[in-house]
């Protein structure tokens, strides 16, 4: 394990356009890693955070580091859509790959899952961000905002899980996914996160604010809702009113939001799965042109 070794690795991978195209469905340390070992380089992740910032490769790639994006150059603003992905143009590459994304990896130990489930948590997600009830149980010993402690999601991050058997198909799947979606939107797509939300779990209050721009989230469960009124659910609170909205969600929907960075916009959202079903949530930064290049396909 060695920072020279990650460093090489990085090099090597930034005169290969294959790599950097496969490294835009990576979304988690364990995938670059096992990328990094595959290809014969053996790195840690304290390893891989040294080198990605090692001013050269920060320059050359920024997408190699983590670290908060700068300010959108346009005007603030708040946008919210929903879609359904079968009535979407060119969507249908990106469907087909579904069944393959949508995967329960056999490391995951879903009895410790559930015992980890904590209803005062979930009751969190009722209440509006700046209120003094929320602001009295973030802070609460044994809250998420307490060092040492992640509390903040109750759901089960796919990319973490490297060491399954079919990790390489669902990977595969996902480098096709962006390749459909570039085709769609005209422009880089890079997934930010995949997520598999198993019954009773949720996604707490959170912004996403030190990465602004454009995010799609393709949406998706394993059966569908046999109640419409009972069903996972998006929520977010307005930037401008502060009400708190619900939207009630259903199997294959694409939903389109605005992350900004102006304290007084802030997009807060939380996601609830309080059924039996498997929710599984893929986000993508996508551009912001995105809207035209759907219409241009109308």
């Amino acid at each position: 394990m060695s920072v020279e070794s990650c460093s090489a690795f990085l090099r090597a991978a930034l005169a290969d356009t294959r790599i950097r195209q496969q490294m835009k469905a990576m979304t988690a340390v364990p995938e670059m890693i096992r990328l990094g070992r595959v290809h014969g380089y053996l790195f840690d992740g304290r390893d891989l955070a040294v080198a990605s910032a090692a001013p050269d490769l920060a320059a050359a790639a920024p997408e190699l580091a983590v670290r908060p994006a700068p300010p959108a150059a346009e005007p603030a603003a708040f946008y919210h859509y929903e879609y359904d992905m079968d009535r979407l143009p060119g969507f249908a590459d990106v469907i087909a790959e579904l069944p393959a994304l949508k995967i329960k990896p056999s490391t995951v130990d879903l009895g410790r899952f559930d015992d980890r489930f904590r209803a005062e948590d979930l009751h969190s997600t009722s209440l509006a961000p700046g209120s003094a009830e929320y602001q009295a149980w973030r802070t609460a010993p044994g809250a998420p905002a307490d060092p040492g402690h992640r509390r903040d999601f109750h759901l089960i991050n796919l990319d973490d899980h490297v060491d399954h058997e079919g990790y390489d198909a669902y990977y595969a799947a996902k480098a096709r996914l962006v390749t459909a979606l570039e085709k769609v939107f005209g422009g880089e797509v890079r997934l930010s996160g995949s997520m598999w939300y198993p019954p009773s779990s949720y996604r707490l209050w959170h912004t996403n604010e030190d990465q602004p721009g454009w995010r799609m989230y393709l949406i998706d469960v394993d059966e569908d809702f046999s109640d419409p009124e009972h069903t996972s659910f998006f929520r977010y609170q307005h930037p401008e009113t502060r009400e708190l909205v619900t939207l009630p969600e259903r199997p294959r929907m694409a939903r389109f939001f605005k992350v900004e960075q102006d304290p007084e916009r802030l997009f807060w959202h939380c996601i609830v799965n309080p059924t039996t079903r498997h929710r599984w949530s893929f986000g993508c930064a996508v551009p912001d042109t995105w809207a035209d290049a759907l219409a241009g396909r109308s």
